[in-house]
């Protein structure tokens, strides 16, 4: 297969995922990987069509089989730290952004996944600290303030948490995680107005945000608007597919049927 036909394969395989068709698109890089095993890039695309098709464990395998092939491919390297964290392999996930870390110290987005690691192991004191160094190095990273943010909140730290999450608002106003994080800390506030205000914002950026639906869904049953609670709820349900919300979407049902025969009574 000529070099024309393999590029041609890979576009229909993005084409696919990005309709959503994550099954075809597996058996089109599947099938590509099979054709051309020794380049990297093969199993970072099977990697990536699995992942979408919440495979998280074959997909680390891939990615894993191509950095044998280009061991110091730094995005590959945090692709697969931001797997590994996903499913709880934080010593693993580490290892992966201190490589990427040690081939490029100015990374700051690495740098950011190192203390997300140490804030999902509730080592905060060392998040904040690798939070502020990137954003020495990237003084305008929207991911390292969004970051900074919820773990300053963490500590209670409110003023500065809400600083950080306006200046990530105010850098890059295109972001909907910005927008969502500040309406989430406005919520824990029970500062309603400014949260529903905030996370319709990320909705609207982002109209498959599904975190954001869940909180408008909070904020109407607190405003006692059950109509708009269930529909914000049922489009929490639409986006959200993860595996690993699996609990909270059994839940979210469970209010949603209580929410709909209370609008009958």
């Amino acid at each position: 297969m000529d070099s024309k036909a393999l590029n041609a394969d890979l576009q229909l395989g993005l084409d696919l995922l990005d309709k959503g068709e994550t099954r075809k698109a597996v058996s089109i890089f599947e099938e590509y990987c099979n054709k051309n095993s020794k380049l990297a890039e093969s199993w970072f695309y099977l990697g990536d069509a699995l992942a979408e098709d919440e495979k998280l464990d074959e997909a680390i395998s891939r990615y894993q089989q191509g950095l044998r092939i280009t061991p110091e491919d730094t995005e590959a390297l945090t692709t697969l730290g931001d797997m590994l964290l996903e499913i709880g392999e934080h010593r693993e996930a580490l290892i992966c952004y201190q490589k990427v870390t040690a081939i490029d110290p100015e990374d700051a987005d690495a740098i950011v996944s190192i203390g997300l690691v140490h804030n999902s192991q509730n080592r905060t004191d060392d998040a904040i600290q690798a939070f502020r160094q990137a954003l020495e190095i990237e003084p305008d990273n929207v991911f390292a303030l969004n970051a900074l943010g919820d773990a300053l909140y963490g500590q209670g730290d409110v003023e500065e948490a809400i600083s950080s999450f306006s200046r990530g608002v105010e850098i890059d106003p295109e972001d909907p995680a910005a927008h969502f994080n500040l309406g989430e800390l406005y919520y824990d506030l029970e500062e309603l107005e400014e949260a529903e205000e905030s996370c319709l914002e990320a909705v609207r950026l982002d109209p498959e945000y599904s975190m954001a639906y869940l909180t408008l869904g909070g904020i109407c049953m607190d405003l006692d608007r059950t109509a708009d609670a269930i529909a914000y709820f049922e489009n929490y349900l639409k986006h959200e597919k993860s595996a690993q919300a699996a609990d909270m979407i059994a839940e979210v049902k469970a209010v949603v049927e209580g929410l709909k025969e209370e609008l009958k009574g």
